[in-house]
């Protein structure tokens, strides 16, 4: 049956796969679009990839991200400091755990993104293997913003078949990895519509 429309009463025998992902993740996907890099420490309903978002060519270094931030809402915080040859390395502190991380900046067009992936010479072990977040953001005086990929909308696209040549996959935990090469996921991200992003989450320069 069709998809129901509030008002017409229109059912629907069953759900479809993107609203059955919303109902297991709601909760969870609300608190992660409240943080910037605790979304990679979770154990489910992130987009995640296999392949970094970067290549040697595309990759910048912007000074004003360097600092300590914070987010206003929770009081999680974000120390970036410079890496190894145009990296950042940023530790994030919530009121769980700190966390440190690896991180690259890369333009694709006007827009900027951030690659997150565990920290370089961190041996995870033969069975494991690292996978980087990506996020959409911007740097304005003291005020950083970021934006997650949407794990509903993703969920939605695949049901759909709308992603056309981004190969992805759901893993055990109800992850989504994008199995493509770099080459293929900045061609996306080229042409991504702003719904593929969650809400921006804020956070400010505190020194």
């Amino acid at each position: 049956m069709s998809a129901a429309r509030c008002g017409r009463g229109r059912l629907r025998a069953r759900p479809t796969e993107a609203e059955i992902a919303g109902v297991y993740c709601g909760v969870r996907s609300i608190a992660l679009s409240a943080l910037l890099l605790a979304a990679t420490v979770s154990s489910g309903c992130l987009v995640l990839a296999l392949q970094p978002a970067y290549d040697s060519e595309s990759v910048v270094f912007d000074e004003a991200l360097l600092g300590q931030w914070e987010n206003a809402d929770d009081g999680a915080k974000a120390a970036i400091d410079r890496g190894e040859w145009r990296s950042y390395k940023i530790a994030y502190t919530d009121r769980f755990s700190t966390r440190t991380f690896q991180s690259n900046l890369t333009k694709i067009g006007a827009a900027t993104f951030l690659d997150l992936t565990e920290m370089r010479g961190v041996d995870p072990g033969p069975y494991l293997v690292p996978v980087h977040g990506v996020f959409r953001i911007t740097v304005s005086g003291d005020t950083l913003t970021a934006s997650p990929l949407d794990y509903v909308w993703f969920m939605r696209a695949m049901t759909e078949k709308t992603l056309k040549r981004l190969a992805v996959a759901v893993d055990d935990r109800r992850n989504i990895v994008m199995t493509a090469p770099t080459s293929e996921i900045r061609r996306w991200l080229a042409g991504a519509p702003d719904a593929a992003f969650s809400a921006a989450v804020t956070f400010t320069r505190q020194r």
